[in-house]
């Protein structure tokens, strides 16, 4: 069994790395193309300029999220601390980020709200979104109910996002949804491989070699048809065998409710933060 010492220091935040320097982008390692419709998923993306500042700015994948009712995405914390909302959007209603999302919709972000007892890595790594302009729903874009049930060890559940398939974060991004069943694991499951989780979270464990990877962060965990799960963190190298931990939906399913009312209540934080550079 790896010591807690030995993870700890292996510990990544899982976006794609744009606004902090220990987050990189990846997608989910061991899975396969999303073939089928994932209409609640939704790509979080922010506006970057090209290397060195020259050339067009452009839009580049950061992490994911689930679409939760007409104006409300969640997402994890740790994929808004410090951004600006000016440089953020969200693309809905395809799993091809081929030609800047253009199979998709692009929503603007008019705000967010990140949970008040958030602390990196530790734990409530959970925020909400809300959009300009109200989703169009129509078979490609749809809500997601989160859940308000606890999820034990042993359940199948799906992970999709855009995250690295290498282990080792190496070459470019898919422009393809990927997902994975995964199965999850007990809480002192997970503590007993390394990972010191706490309650408010929830493990995935099923083989060494599939899991998730930097930049499916924020990202959907879908247990028994319901939002069980939003990607928190991992280690630097993915599907090494070392659980992959989730923020826990049932523990803020409360939160969840009061803060994505449609009258738009609630959300007013955004951050004026320095523009993100690629990494």
């Amino acid at each position: 069994m790896i010591s807690f010492s030995c993870i700890s220091a292996w510990v990544i935040l899982l976006t794609v790395g744009c606004s902090v320097t220990h987050a990189e982008d990846s997608k989910i390692v061991g899975g396969t193309t999303a073939n089928e419709r994932i209409p609640y998923q939704i790509s979080l993306q922010v506006l970057v300029s090209s290397l060195f500042g020259f050339g067009p700015k452009r839009w580049m994948h950061n992490c994911g999220g689930s679409i939760v009712n007409e104006y409300y995405v969640v997402t994890a914390a740790h994929c808004l601390d410090g951004m600006n909302v000016s440089r953020m959007s969200i693309v809905a209603g395809t799993n091809d980020l081929r030609d800047d999302g253009a199979k998709g919709t692009r929503y603007l972000v008019e705000s967010y709200l990140i949970h008040p007892d958030y602390i990196e890595l530790n734990r409530s790594d959970i925020g909400v979104m809300r959009v300009k302009e109200a989703f169009t729903f129509n078979e490609n874009v749809q809500p997601i109910r989160y859940s308000s049930d606890f999820v034990d060890g042993g359940v199948m559940c799906l992970l999709t996002g855009w995250g690295y398939t290498m282990p080792i974060r190496i070459g470019s991004t898919p422009k393809d949804l990927q997902e994975a069943e995964l199965t999850t694991i007990t809480n002192d499951q997970c503590r007993e491989r390394g990972m010191p989780v706490n309650p408010t979270e929830i493990c995935t464990f099923t083989r060494v070699g599939q899991g998730a990877c930097g930049g499916d962060s924020g990202g959907p965990l879908v247990c028994n048809n319901q939002l069980s799960g939003v990607v928190s963190y991992g280690t630097r190298y993915c599907g090494i065998g070392v659980p992959d931990v989730y923020t826990r939906v049932s523990e803020f399913d409360s939160w969840i409710q009061q803060n994505t009312q449609t009258g738009g209540s609630g959300t007013s934080g955004n951050s004026t933060a320095d523009e993100p550079q690629p990494t």
